[in-house]
């Protein structure tokens, strides 16, 4: 089986962990891989198996060429290298392209790659991120060319189905490759969570956007909970993103410096989650959110709000709280949570279900579809 799967560059995130771990994985069934990516450079890049190729479409610009003239040579440059990149992509042939990111421009993929079959990603809620921007677009001019769509959750697929019906047939469901971790083997405790003392550690790990991860509204949970009295917690944000400046600001604004503390991104998560009390997603929207499948991997206890596919991750009240998506919510039930401590620890179990734990049976699946696809066109 020959694959090329296409991402636009592998730095830290969810979508991107789990990309990785999803070639590695092909990579493992002895398929030849091949990662076709925008950018070079992506800090996650070096979990990938040595045998996976990799084809860099633009390179970040070099220290030598700064400056406008720098810049305006190095454009040129950088146009000339894609479409030399562009003309070799259509020299090999491929079993399976896939698109790893949907609304993502697939033209050169489908235009430039020549594959027997297409595959789509669905990584996020479709109704949430797919009718903005030229996703539309790229829907109406290239929707056909796709073989099949895979959402990451059933949540995402049925989410992408009420959004473009004309392709609800070619929608199906493969859970993300979860992270194979021993949550008992040593691990340091991260410097930063030696200032909490008896406080308890609240986690909120990924990627700094607040459009989709609703990070300025952890601020006016924390300070509302400051106001009420309770001072036995401090919360970690940890990630790299755009939004981290404006999260710093705002931490310094609203006086929270002692409270929220503001961490660097972090290839290894899991010494984060294995030493916090509490993991909190309080996403606006996720597609399968891998945080709360690492930190229930890590046997943490987590709150999250109800986004999609997160009902298909916990059981409210069992391996973890989900509470309204909305700020008050959030509010009452972090004060619950903090006077009762022991409503926390005992949600301090795995408690994933199957079908999400079990990586054999979703690569699987992928062989099953891409059968189904030759048998369709044959």
């Amino acid at each position: 089986m020959k694959i090329i799967y296409y991402y636009s560059q592998l730095n830290v995130g969810g979508a991107e962990r789990s990309t990785v771990r999803l070639v590695n994985r092909m990579k493992d069934m002895g398929w030849d891989v091949t990662l076709l990516l925008r950018w070079n450079n992506g800090k996650l890049e070096h979990e990938l198996d040595d045998e996976i190729k990799r084809i860099y479409l633009k390179y970040e610009r070099k220290s030598a060429f700064a400056g406008r003239v720098g810049d305006f040579i190095w454009a040129i440059f950088q146009y000339i290298f894609c479409k030399i990149r562009e003309r070799r992509l259509n020299k090999e042939e491929y079993d399976i392209a896939i698109c790893g990111l949907f609304g993502y421009n697939p033209h050169i993929l489908l235009r430039k790659v020549r594959a027997r079959q297409y595959y789509q990603m669905l990584r996020n809620d479709v109704e949430k991120t797919g009718k903005y921007g030229k996703t539309e677009q790229y829907i109406k001019e290239f929707g056909d060319c796709f073989d099949r769509y895979i959402g990451v959750s059933s949540y995402t697929t049925e989410s992408f189905k009420r959004c473009y019906p004309q392709y609800a047939n070619k929608a199906k469901v493969i859970y993300n490759i979860i992270p194979e971790v021993n949550q008992d083997e040593q691990m340091n405790i991260p410097q930063e969570y030696t200032s909490a003392g008896e406080r308890l550690k609240i986690l909120t790990l990924g990627r700094l956007e607040n459009r989709s991860k609703g990070l300025f509204r952890i601020l006016d949970v924390v300070k509302m909970l400051v106001e009420d009295g309770f001072d036995n917690f401090i919360w970690y944000i940890v990630g790299e993103g755009p939004d981290r400046e404006e999260l710093s600001k705002r931490i310094s604004n609203m006086g929270l410096d002692n409270v929220v503390m503001l961490c660097k991104g972090t290839t290894n998560p899991f010494p984060y989650y294995k030493y916090a009390d509490l993991v909190a997603v309080l996403s606006y929207y996720e597609g399968l959110c891998g945080v709360v499948n690492e930190a229930k991997i890590m046997e943490r206890p987590v709150i999250a709000t109800n986004f999609s596919g997160i009902q298909e991750q916990l059981t409210d009240g069992e391996n973890g709280y989900i509470v309204e998506n909305d700020v008050n919510a959030i509010i009452e039930k972090m004060r619950k949570l903090l006077t009762e401590p022991s409503l926390i620890k005992k949600t301090a179990i795995n408690g994933l279900p199957e079908k999400l734990k079990n990586n054999d049976l979703k690569i699987e699946e992928f062989k099953i579809t891409f059968e189904e696809v030759v048998n369709e066109k044959a």
